[in-house]
């Protein structure tokens, strides 16, 4: 009885067996090649994201440029001739009056040069007038008869020479004269005394500026231009400045003078502002001027909307339309606000991608997300 039932026990195995590998089989000639690599993975969800719309520039650019009122007369003093400054009877801060002395310089020499110069000319003076007497009489001698005419060329020829001698000894005269003044700084104009440059016994070279002057009367400011506001700055443009350190007070001008060229590649423009008279300004205050541009005719996006994948490739928008966002390279340019302007193939009204960039690639289906 036991070896019955083993027997049957091993039959019915047996038959589990083969039951299990027919159903191996009748799967494995259902599926067709393919099924027997591994299946390809499921399409990938919409990319949620938020997006902005492309906008014109509409915001006129402002621009704070920067300056220090100075006198619209200045001058800066200097001596023709070296020598020892003697005397500076003017310090920084100083008021001085037209012709008032500035300062001198000791050279002894120069006075007794002119005083002898204008003696010479003196006493050539008296004999040139002795000899035009004398050429006259002789004259009238020959014309009598009584003097020969060898007596009237002799006496010609020496007033000549005397006439001659004369003229040399009047710009001898002057230019000692000259020397002599030259050892004397005059205020050229009235006004302040802005800056000292030599102390009395100091050696001054000639030419050095000794003393700076400011004129009393109108103020200006100069102020540097950038080339892109050329456009927008004009000679007899009114301008309206501010004084930072002065709650902002404002002050009112006219643009007088507009450089037509740089000083240098890349530098700016010197533009003057003569400003309206005004008995409480003095020079060396700092001035504001705000100068507006017109909005340019350019794109603007969300300055999170560019992205630039691996900090090296060409920036892009990611432009969604129908579902389907596709990159489009753009040439980022000035930041205005929050926003950046762009150059791209991109129209106003145009849905970029704003939230949701990372992993995101041209052609994704994307899902635009509500506000």
């Amino acid at each position: 009885m036991l070896i019955k039932n083993n027997k049957h026990r091993a039959l019915s195995a047996g038959c589990a067996g083969v039951l299990l590998l027919a159903f191996t089989l009748a799967m494995a000639g259902c599926s067709g090649p393919a099924d027997s690599q591994e299946q390809p993975q499921a399409a990938a969800a919409d990319k949620p994201v938020r997006v902005a719309q492309v906008a014109r520039n509409q915001r006129a650019r402002v621009f704070s440029l920067t300056g220090t009122t100075r006198a619209a007369s200045r001058a800066r003093l200097a001596f023709q001739v070296s020598g020892q400054l003697s005397e500076r009877p003017v310090r920084i801060g100083s008021a001085v009056e037209k012709n008032d002395l500035i300062a001198r310089l000791s050279q002894p020499e120069l006075g007794p040069a002119a005083t002898a110069a204008k003696a010479d000319v003196r006493q050539l003076s008296t004999q040139f007038a002795q000899a035009e007497r004398d050429l006259a009489r002789v004259e009238k001698l020959v014309a009598q008869d009584a003097a020969t005419r060898q007596e009237l060329e002799n006496t010609r020829a020496r007033r000549n020479t005397l006439s001659a001698q004369l003229a040399s000894a009047r710009a001898q005269s002057e230019r000692a004269q000259n020397s002599a003044d030259e050892q004397r700084l005059t205020a050229p104009i009235a006004g302040t005394v802005e800056q000292v440059f030599f102390e009395p016994g100091e050696f001054v070279p000639a030419g050095q500026p000794v003393v700076a002057l400011s004129g009393e009367q109108s103020l200006e400011v100069e102020i540097g231009v950038p080339e892109n506001l050329l456009g927008e700055v004009a000679v007899g443009d009114s301008a309206t400045l501010t004084l930072p350190f002065f709650d902002d007070r404002e002050v009112r001008g006219t643009v007088s003078q507009l450089a037509r060229a740089a000083q240098g590649a890349g530098q700016l423009f010197a533009a003057v502002i003569t400003l309206d008279a005004d008995s409480d300004l003095r020079a060396g205050l700092s001035v504001n001027w705000r100068v507006e541009s017109e909005p340019s005719d350019s794109l603007m996006v969300p300055a999170s909307a560019v992205a630039s994948p691996g900090g090296t490739d060409t920036p892009r928008v990611y432009r969604v339309r129908d579902g389907i966002a596709t990159a489009v390279p753009v040439e980022p340019g000035e930041i205005v606000g929050e926003n950046v302007l762009v150059t791209g193939d991109l129209a106003v009204g145009d849905a970029v991608v704003t939230v949701g960039l990372n992993n995101l690639s041209s052609g994704r289906r994307v899902r635009v997300l509500d506000d």
